[in-house]
């Protein structure tokens, strides 16, 4: 049995260890802190036993900008991702974008899957090393 709850201050660490497992960076305490002292922006976790991913995302009036959503590599593709979009669409909002690499196909089908539409394209958008790299806008909309 799966849990989506706020993360906790003492939980920082074990979602940098993912953040770093997943995405081959961490996130950074300050930037953890600077995201929960912003009122609209939410850190959830999602957990069995063990936290096994997470997602932050701002949560503005009735609209909600997906920021990151990130499941550990062994947990994949069973269904975790979809389980926290589905809480999101939860929180009473009429639209919920998200932003997405055009070379991760992977992230963009589970999106797809999930009901979200493509919407247009930020060209360079993502700078990865010496490259920048467009992002696909997506957008679920009830």
């Amino acid at each position: 049995m799966s849990k989506i709850t706020p993360i906790k201050k003492n939980e920082y660490l074990k979602l940098m260890k993912i953040e770093k497992n997943i995405f081959g960076k961490k996130i950074f305490i300050d930037q953890l802190k600077n995201y929960l002292n912003e009122g609209s922006i939410k850190i959830w976790k999602i957990s069995t036993s063990k936290i096994i991913g997470f997602t932050i995302f701002y949560h503005v009036s009735d609209e909600i900008e997906i920021i990151r959503i990130g499941i550990t590599k062994s947990h994949q593709r069973k269904n975790y991702g979809t389980l926290i979009i589905n809480k999101i669409k939860k929180l009473n909002v009429k639209r919920i974008f998200i932003e997405v690499s055009v070379e991760n196909s992977q992230a963009i089908n589970f999106y797809i899957k999930n009901g979200f539409k493509e919407i247009g394209i930020r060209k360079d958008y993502y700078k990865w090393n010496n490259d920048r790299i467009d992002a696909l806008r997506l957008l679920f909309e009830y």
